[in-house]
């Protein structure tokens, strides 16, 4: 099982963060559902979003069996010759929220894409960008955005960002 355990200073339970099975991403999907159907029936919902899985992975955090946290990595076009992925779907199901397993995974899942190089990571925030901040994205300038309601940003290195905010906004990716 492709995972990283990691223990819970809080209590003795243990968190492991790993790929989600296919019957987990059919309730991944019913959760997030209820946070951004878009006016889609669930049936459009899973459908749209099932299109992800074929360039991306989506990871959980299982905490005791129960899953705490999830989000997906998406492998997507390059910029100037870098690497570029896309962070989605940030999800953390009622009663987990506010107990930092999303900071934890988001957090995981950076250090393993940095690790072996450099690259671009961009998302989209539905929530208030601070939270991403903290976490070192920074949101692109105006003449980037492409979605006013949910503004786009990436974490890269500092020359990176310097050609970055030089592109055009159709080097961006879409909403994910």
């Amino acid at each position: 099982m492709l995972g990283a355990a990691i223990g819970d200073s809080a209590s003795s339970r243990r968190m492991i963060i790993r790929e989600a099975t296919k019957q987990e991403r059919e309730f991944l999907f019913r959760k997030a559902y209820q946070v951004w159907h878009k006016s889609r029936t669930l049936e459009e919902y899973i459908k749209d979003n099932s299109k992800e899985d074929a360039f991306g992975t989506r990871f959980v955090i299982d905490q005791d069996g129960q899953l705490v946290s999830s989000l997906i990595v998406l492998k997507l076009e390059p910029i100037m010759g870098k690497k570029v992925y896309g962070i989605g779907s940030v999800l953390t199901p009622k009663p987990h929220t506010g107990k930092g397993y999303a900071t934890i995974l988001l957090e995981n899942r950076i250090s393993k894409i940095e690790k072996d190089e450099d690259a671009f990571i961009f998302l989209y925030s539905d929530i208030d960008p601070d939270f991403y901040r903290r976490l070192g994205f920074r949101l692109l300038p105006q003449e980037l955005q492409k979605k006013v309601q949910s503004p786009c940003m990436v974490r890269c290195g500092e020359m990176c960002w310097d050609k970055l905010i030089r592109v055009s906004i159709d080097r961006i990716p879409e909403y994910f």
